[in-house]
């Protein structure tokens, strides 16, 4: 299990600090990083347990993790690795599993 201030360190800013998302509310008016409602969102995405999706979550977006759906079996149970890779990478699990979108009306 990983402690939130094991996640969110002066690395962590260093590092991800400029790429986070704005739609979690995290960054006041003011530029300033709230605390309180990152540690909220940490616990949202259950980050004591998962930190790689939760830093995945902050750079891309909600909308942006893995649905199992989406997810051919032989990755399936490996998706924080699989957010490692990407967060290493600066890329997305598309890119790095190469998939692609289905077209709209088309089924699988």
């Amino acid at each position: 299990m990983t402690r939130f201030e094991d996640v969110v360190n002066k690395e962590f800013f260093e590092k991800y600090g400029d790429k986070i998302n704005p739609v979690y509310g995290i960054i006041g008016k003011d530029g300033k990083v709230s605390y309180a409602a990152l540690r909220d969102v940490f616990r949202t995405f259950h980050g004591e347990f998962y930190p790689n999706r939760f830093l995945y979550a902050l750079i891309h977006g909600p909308s942006s993790l893995i649905d199992s759906w989406n997810l051919p079996s032989q990755f399936r149970g490996k998706e924080e690795e699989i957010y490692r890779m990407c967060l290493d990478r600066d890329t997305t699990w598309e890119d790095v599993l190469g998939y692609e979108k289905p077209q709209d009306g088309v089924l699988l």
